[in-house]
């Protein structure tokens, strides 16, 4: 990657985490973004992991691999990518949904129940534990 692509990628990253933050959400950058997620945002007990590409390109591989991290862990995978020039998109990788930025303070309420059945099917229900 040119440094001045790597530099776009960067900024567009921290303008992702400033918005999460900004709505309340505890957020952890991956440093050089070697992971599935560039970065992780909780909030609420809800896990949420965020790839950001400021070209629009997510490729195959990556996609899966969000949503392997979403089958073996439960983590909600978001994807938000911008071309130059236009609006940031902020997208639900198992659904195909836009989510609106706007509605990112109540964004735990509306996967909480996602996450808690993802939750229980890896490690059942709580009654079943001895």
């Amino acid at each position: 990657m040119s440094g001045k692509s790597y530099k776009k990628g960067y900024r567009f990253e921290r303008e992702i985490f400033n918005l999460f933050s900004s709505a309340g959400f505890y957020v952890i950058l991956s440093a050089g973004s070697h992971g599935v997620f560039d970065l992780v945002c909780v909030k609420d007990g809800v896990v949420f992991g965020i790839q950001c590409k400021y070209n629009n390109h997510l490729n195959k591989r990556e996609e899966m691999a969000m949503k392997l991290a979403f089958k073996q862990y439960g983590i909600i995978p978001l994807y938000a990518f911008r071309k130059p020039r236009e609006p940031l998109v902020l997208k639900d990788v198992i659904n195909n949904r836009i989510i609106d930025v706007n509605d990112l303070p109540d964004l735990p309420k509306r996967y909480a129940n996602v996450f808690i059945r993802k939750i229980v099917e890896k490690n059942g229900k709580e009654g079943d534990r001895k």
